[in-house]
């Protein structure tokens, strides 16, 4: 191998290195969606959406963020004007959140805030 594709392919494995390292969060310092128990009428922002978000997403898409450029976190509005490309992403592709995946459960429940129009 040259020197020059040496030094690329030096400089991709850390990048990627160092992506999923900026990523990561510690668990204990992770706030833990709950999800609705039965009887629950249906997944609102308040009590499941908005801590999986703060959880699987915020670590990458948060504000100053290395993914923020990509997609900022910064509330329910943030995902309420990006609710398609959100859907594709964490439900179709799945292909979000990186090195973190979700529970059926969860998959599941956010699916069905989606499908009943994001409630508060």
């Amino acid at each position: 191998m040259k020197t020059n594709q040496r030094f690329i392919y030096i400089a991709l494995v850390l990048f990627y290195v160092l992506l999923s390292i900026s990523c990561s969060k510690r668990q204990a310092d992770e706030v833990v969606p709950q999800t609705p128990g039965v009887g629950a009428s249906t997944v609102t922002y308040t009590n499941f959406t908005e801590a999986l978000i703060q959880t699987k997403c915020a670590g990458c898409h948060g504000t100053g963020r290395s993914a923020a450029g990509i997609w900022n976190f910064n509330g329910l509005a943030s995902i309420t004007s990006n609710e398609a490309r959100i859907r594709r992403v964490v439900l179709e592709t799945r292909s979000m959140p990186i090195g973190n995946s979700l529970t059926a459960t969860e998959l599941s429940s956010l699916r069905e805030w989606f499908d009943n129009n994001m409630p508060n």
